[in-house]
């Protein structure tokens, strides 16, 4: 139940890896709700289990093969690492009410995964739990069972025999503890006190750990002025919710090169609509602002322009442009290329950006970068996707999505959609994703469900948790705009200020910042 924090020593380094994992861990959980499979049933449940034994998190539910004494090592080091792990998120989400919604929901369903995985084989140690949880529920004696007789048959909604009620542990609970079990009229009320069989436990026991947990939640976030003296810390957990979780999309994973004269043929094809909304808009206009070439430049080198095609690729649409020949070019875009391959400034290989990444991006007048289902009008959206799609009810349950704020998800029923089969990941988690599920280039594409004949009879309309932009300005939009103040008019906002830099200039403000 989590009650008391841990004492241990812990490294740098092992923080932000145990904070990672676990983040990893309640994402498969919010991806898997999605899914479509009834949460908790047995194919749910299998699922997650294989999910987590892929991506080598099996130490995140196998935590015990019996309560009390006889634990074996792994299982107590395995308790360790979820112990530590889920307070140092708490540090992460208890700033918003956005956040820690989020965070109890998952956290609440791992703790039920694990509930049922633990005492369907070992039913006899709900006792031993509910003393060391400090939970004051304790079975009702057979006399008084007996004095209850046919009542407490007749007040379960499943009944039960007479046989499994001599079997079975019942507790006594106050009524208002158990309002859902009431509600649905699942068990026998007397007296002001629920009579709860041993099955129907987990209700109480999930809402004790949910109110407990939300209650520590909002204490926590009362203490963290005092943790944000330590800015090594604060700077790593400010930005948790916002690390991206899924699979490396900074190599090429294809393998395949991919042309300046290939991508014309692909864009309308397999580009996911943030991409193909930047590459129209370059290929219309000649031009994209800086933040636009970034997200852009980024995704081709994902999916397998190589530099010297890049160069050559930006080139042949920029000076097209009356404004630009090729010794502007050379000026000032060809070293915000070459940077982006990491062959100038820091020398970093940059990853191309992810859907949270994008998504949380604030974009300002003028500008075309970012995600087109949080960041272009309604009816800009509808006409996009009614030239790729051809039935009106899939537009419309997409637009549905979009209104409810549900980015990643009217993306994921945009490929459905457009290619008859759903992304391997229900929602879209990244661009390059996207692309490569469009090729079937991931080598899963067996696993994608399809409809019959390989079409979908009605796409998938599930909820999800809402990513909202915070409204601060980017980090790097701040700091280039301070490093280049003294160079410009005090009469010019920030973003008037990054729009007139070009990329060298940019980018020599960014290898100024310390890493």
């Amino acid at each position: 139940m989590y009650e008391r924090p841990p004492h241990h020593d812990v490294s740098l380094q092992d923080f932000e890896d145990m904070a990672v994992e676990r983040l990893k861990v309640l994402r498969t959980f919010e991806k898997h709700n999605m899914g479509g499979n009834t949460k908790f049933s047995a194919e749910w449940i299998d699922k997650i289990k294989a999910d987590l034994d892929k991506h080598n998190l099996t130490e995140y539910y196998d935590l015990a093969n019996m309560l009390g004494t006889h634990q074996k090592v792994k299982h107590l080091d395995n308790r360790k690492r979820d112990h530590i792990s889920h307070f140092i998120l708490r540090l992460a989400y208890c700033r918003s009410d956005e956040l820690r919604r989020w965070f109890v929901t998952h956290e609440t369903d791992l703790f039920r995964f694990r509930w049922k995985l633990i005492f369907k084989d070992n039913p006899q140690l709900l006792n031993q739990f509910m003393v060391a949880s400090k939970i004051s529920y304790q079975p009702i004696s057979q006399a008084e069972k007996d004095a209850l007789g046919e009542d407490l048959i007749n007040g379960t909604s499943r009944g039960i025999s007479a046989h499994k009620v001599k079997e079975d542990d019942f507790y006594k609970v106050p009524w208002l503890e158990a309002m859902d079990l009431v509600r649905g009229r699942r068990v026998l009320v007397r007296a002001g006190y629920a009579y709860i069989p041993r099955d129907e436990l987990m209700s109480l026991v999930v809402g004790v750990f949910r109110s407990q947990l939300s209650h520590n939640l909002v204490l926590t976030c009362r203490a963290l002025p005092v943790l944000e003296e330590d800015r090594r810390l604060a700077n790593m957990l400010q930005n948790m919710d916002k690390r991206y979780t899924g699979e490396d999309f900074g190599g090429n994973k294809s393998g395949d090169r991919v042309t300046p004269e290939q991508v014309m043929n692909m864009a309308d094809v397999h580009f996911p609509m943030c991409m193909r909304s930047l590459h129209g808009t370059l290929t219309g206009q000649h031009h994209l602002k800086y933040k636009a070439r970034l997200q852009y430049g980024l995704f081709l080198k994902g999916i397998g322009m190589t530099l010297e095609d890049s160069i050559r690729f930006w080139r042949t649409e920029m000076t097209k442009r009356g404004e630009v020949d090729v010794d502007k070019f050379e000026k000032e875009y060809a070293y915000g290329i070459r940077y982006n391959y990491g062959k100038e400034g820091k020398k970093k290989n940059w990853q191309p950006w992810d859907c949270m990444r994008i998504i949380m991006e604030n974009v300002g007048a003028g500008e075309c970068h970012g995600c087109p289902f949080r960041h272009h009008e309604a009816r800009v959206i509808k006409k996009e996707l009614e030239k790729g799609i051809s039935r009106s009810s899939d537009v419309d349950a997409i637009m549905k999505k979009v209104n409810e704020g549900h980015f990643q998800v009217a993306c994921g029923m945009h490929f459905s959609a457009a290619h008859a089969r759903d992304l391997t990941t229900g929602a879209t988690n990244h661009p390059n994703q996207w692309y490569l599920e469009s090729r079937n280039m991931l080598g899963n594409q067996e696993n994608a469900p399809q409809g019959p004949g390989g079409h979908h009879n009605k796409i998938k309309t599930t909820h999800v948790n809402m990513y909202k932009s915070k409204g601060n300005a980017t980090p790097n939009a701040n700091a280039n705009a301070n490093v280049l103040k003294e160079k410009k008019s005090n009469v010019m906002t920030d973003q008037e200020i990054i729009d007139d830099m070009d990329d060298s200039e940019l980018l020599s403000a960014l290898d100024s910042m310390p890493v």
